[in-house]
């Protein structure tokens, strides 16, 4: 992946496990997504989403393209820090 803090890591392979665990994930799609993930944390400008567009209140429709990779890093960390905190609150429960 690109340059990532450990927290990153230690949730984004929490949440790997936990994929792939249940069978939602096979090992050849990890790698592809994980290849997206880096893909979509290198610098510059967002590739992934270009030529995208949502509808946001009122139908006003907007390009979908988050071109600041920090913001990006931001989101995934974000939804890989509370995707690997409710898995680590189910694994305690299940002790």
């Amino acid at each position: 992946m690109a340059t990532v803090t450990r927290k990153f890591r230690d949730d984004f392979d929490t949440w790997a496990a936990d994929r792939l665990a249940k069978g939602e994930f096979t090992q050849a799609d990890m790698s592809e997504f994980k290849d997206m993930l880096r893909r979509d944390l290198t610098a510059g400008p967002d590739q992934l989403r270009e030529g995208l567009t949502v509808v946001i209140a009122a139908g006003v429709e907007v390009p979908a393209t988050i071109d600041d990779y920090e913001e990006r890093y931001r989101l995934w960390a974000d939804y890989f820090a509370l995707e690997a905190e409710a898995i680590r609150e189910l694994q305690r429960k299940a002790a």
